[in-house]
């Protein structure tokens, strides 16, 4: 064997060595991942709605790793609406206040009252110094029907101002959610009931097909028994 070739073999020996490497501590990571999910799964101290549920914990261990946060946290803030899993939005406030490009911590202004409300959220950008802003107003809530929510009655500054933070994350560090929803949004999100029309049987379908042919034929032999009749008719006629 050449030295090229053992160079490659070592290569080749050492790449598959560590991809097992990379599958076995995956797995083990797995394996732990589970084993903390049953641990909160049986306690008391976790939202009700993580209670008994090992594999919904396991979830939100998981979308904790990818945040990078501690998973209790990440359990005390998950909420599952609609099916779906979303943070607060105090939580994603507080991501973006530690972990954004902010120079410090997101600010609100307010003008305007009842339906003229409008919240702004302000931050300033470190690295640029600029100023960015996201305004969400009872107008737009209206428009977009999440005044269905009955805090935007109780409590409408506050939701406003939940709102306008989430949009400036959103448009300014996407990263510090990966994609996810707030819970609030997830609560003005109603969910669209799709009615499917019952599919017809295909014996129907043939029933129907025989009853066209019954008639068409009776169609078709009424006829022929008119011209028989009209025939007659015409060779009695004396002149």
């Amino acid at each position: 064997m050449t030295d090229q070739s053992t160079a490659l073999a070592t290569t080749s020996a050492s790449e598959g060595s560590g991809e097992l490497a990379a599958i076995d501590n995956e797995i083990r990571q797995f394996e732990f991942d589970w084993r903390r999910a049953r641990a909160f799964s049986g306690s008391r101290m976790v939202p009700a709605h993580f209670q008994n549920k090992p594999e919904d914990c396991m979830v939100a261990v998981m979308m904790a790793r990818q945040l990078g946060v501690d998973p209790l946290l990440a359990l005390q803030n998950v909420q599952v609406v609609n099916g779906r899993p979303g943070f607060s939005a105090s939580f994603a406030i507080g991501l973006a206040n530690q972990r954004g490009p902010f120079a410090g911590p997101i600010t609100w202004a307010s003008k305007g009252k009842g339906d003229a409300l409008e919240v702004t959220a302000h931050a300033i950008v470190k690295s640029t110094g600029e100023k960015v802003s996201a305004t969400v107003s009872m107008e737009i809530a209206k428009a977009e029907g999440w005044v269905k929510n009955p805090k935007y009655r109780t409590m409408p500054e506050q939701m406003l101002r939940y709102r306008s933070a989430t949009w400036l994350i959103r448009l300014h560090c996407p990263e510090v959610l990966l994609g996810l929803s707030s819970s609030e949004e997830l609560e003005d999100i109603r969910p669209v009931t799709v009615r499917a029309e019952a599919p017809v049987a295909s014996s129907d379908v043939v029933a129907e097909l025989n009853e066209q042919i019954k008639q068409q034929e009776t169609a078709a032999q009424g006829a022929q028994q008119q011209e028989v009749e009209d025939v007659e008719v015409v060779s009695d006629d004396p002149f």
